[in-house]
């Protein structure tokens, strides 16, 4: 058989990376109109349904596409290349059969789990919320808790239908298929604001319903696809040497993997400590937030844990699979940070206040817009850190090294919960009011929260304080990530462009400010003429430092 040459390889990664960024894009414009839809409908009102996705998005993140990923991908990818270079040999039928013993058990886990979560709904929620979720919300929270839970286990076979395609160079459709999870939201959502008077009980329950129908569909959707690529798969309880390298494997990809994802956990949890509507604020700024992490760095970093699996055994190889997914990562991560930074606020408006105004629901106010573009800004600086680090946890994984980004997580988060907590308080004292940021710093304690939390002046600005804590959370993992990997692979990994980039996004943020403060622009106007400005600066900078894309 021919080995494949380096230009082939990187074709495949390149193609595999824009599919898998075409259909995270997909996916996350579907997500940003679904919060859109909230904003308009619950407004800083939808604290409920924020809590009661907590433990539902812990049970998939910490056994779905994360820790699938981690564990399973490499072992699979690895088996169907050795049967791609023997098709006579075993690995074929043992590629199939690992993939039916990890449904199988997935399955009865994730059941289990969630049996648990129907069962202690109440102790759970006041767990996840840090028990300051007040008693009007509470039993809400668990009603919608209970009705979230039972679409878990959907979810992690749709993560497991997406680890399966992805080993096998599908992306696009696995990637895509959170579309009619949104969708079916969305549907709920805009049913609720047509048939509904500002019923945000009664509309919250309509969502929770959607999303069990949602994950069901998001399952459906890959399964022909699957099929034909992976042959008939079905539930197994077979144990294998394959399945137990998954499980060796699983153990720290779950911590690693997990933790991450706690992170969004945690932001949320310790937003129930603040004023009232702060869950809400930080809701509303993570979709944003992970939009480019999504679109470029986890696109990219996916696409390479694939071609650096198949290739794990050669250093250099997985080295220059490193190098390239920086730079793609990199050149994206400049321009988003200045986005996010300089611009949050104007996004938040044209996303969320305006068609709140628009749609006449009294949703998510002028002041509610401004906290969330400051609490943008606040993640805009965790940007290319978070986005980076990807790629340097997906090339540990592929060369076989999963504890260490299990225990650089666990910093991660520890990092985070003190930073977050230091700066929240001192945050929830200021608050916005008919547009300006005013502050109460009465109380002597200023490490405690506000006396009155459920009744606030204006909108608090607790949730940049979380952001900030989240930046300095992500500038370690990547700061230990990338010395672990320089480390490992006995060379120092980069971009080669931290420069160029730096001075290009500082380009585009100047002129974000420019425009907001010379220029009375209306919403959503605004954010699209920042946006094409921003990008045309951005390029125009890094062609005059002397960068050409085709030339790198």
């Amino acid at each position: 058989m021919t080995e494949p040459t380096g230009s082939s390889i990187n074709a495949a990664g390149q193609s595999g990376s824009n599919r898998v960024a075409l259909g995270i894009g997909f996916s996350r414009i579907a997500g940003v109109i679904r919060e859109i839809f909230i904003a308009a409908v619950l407004g800083t009102g939808a604290d409920a349904l924020r809590f009661a996705m907590q433990i539902p998005n812990l049970i998939q993140n910490l056994l779905g596409e994360g820790s699938l990923s981690a564990a399973f991908v490499p072992v699979y990818a690895g088996s169907l290349q050795r049967a791609e270079e023997d098709p006579d040999g075993p690995d074929a039928r043992e590629a199939q059969q690992l993939a039916s013993s990890v449904l199988g058990f997935g399955l009865a886990i994730v059941g289990l789990l969630v049996a648990i979560v129907v069962l202690f709904t109440r102790p759970l929620v006041r767990l996840a919320t840090l028990g300051a979720v007040e008693a009007d919300r509470l039993d809400l929270t668990v009603e919608l808790t209970r009705i979230t839970a039972v679409g878990v286990g959907l979810l992690v076979m749709a993560a497991w239908c997406l680890g399966v395609l992805n080993a096998h160079r599908e992306y696009l459709i696995p990637y895509a298929a959170p579309v009619v999870w949104n969708l079916a939201q969305i549907i709920a959502l805009a049913a609720a604001l047509i048939f509904l008077d500002n019923e945000v009980s009664t509309a919250s329950r309509w969502v929770a319903g959607a999303i069990v129908i949602g994950s069901a569909a998001q399952v459906l959707v890959q399964l022909p696809k699957l099929l034909s690529v992976a042959g008939n798969i079905r539930p197994s309880f077979k144990r294998t040497y394959l399945l137990a390298d998954v499980a060796e494997r699983m153990v720290p990809a779950v911590a690693a993997r997990g933790v991450v994802q706690l992170s969004s956990f945690l932001s949320i949890a310790l937003a129930a400590l603040l004023v009232k509507g702060g869950p809400s604020v930080i809701g509303y700024s993570i979709p944003l937030y992970i939009l480019p992490i999504s679109l470029f760095g986890f696109s990219v970093a996916t696409a390479e844990l694939t071609e650096m699996s198949r290739k794990a055994s050669d250093d250099e190889a997985v080295a220059n699979r490193v190098r390239i997914g920086l730079r793609k990562v990199a050149l994206a991560a400049g321009l988003c940070t200045a986005g996010l930074v300089f611009g949050g606020g104007a996004f938040a408006t044209g996303l969320y206040e305006w068609p709140s105004s628009i749609f006449g629901s009294g949703g998510l106010s002028s002041d509610g817009a401004i906290a969330v573009g400051l609490t943008l800004a606040g993640f805009g600086l965790a940007l290319p850190a978070a986005m980076t680090a990807r790629i340097s946890q997906n090339a540990l994984y592929a060369i076989g090294d999963v504890k260490g980004p299990a225990q650089i997580a666990l910093v991660r988060l520890a990092v985070l919960a003190v930073v977050a907590t230091l700066l929240m308080f001192q945050f929830d004292r200021l608050f916005v009011v008919g547009g300006e940021i005013m502050g109460d710093f009465g109380q002597s304690d200023i490490l405690s929260p506000m006396a009155d939390r459920e009744n606030p002046s204006g909108v608090h600005l607790g949730p940049v304080g979380i952001a900030l804590g989240s930046a300095a959370a992500a500038w370690t993992e990547w700061l230990l990530l990338r010395r672990r990997l320089n480390a490992a692979l006995g060379q120092k990994l980069a971009s080669g462009l931290a420069i160029d980039i730096t001075a290009a996004a500082s380009v585009a943020g100047v002129i974000i400010l420019a425009i907001r403060v010379l220029f009375d622009i209306p919403a959503p106007i605004e954010a699209i003429v920042l946006g094409v400005c921003a990008v045309v600066g951005y390029v125009a900078t890094l062609h005059l430092l002397g960068y050409k894309p085709r030339e790198r």
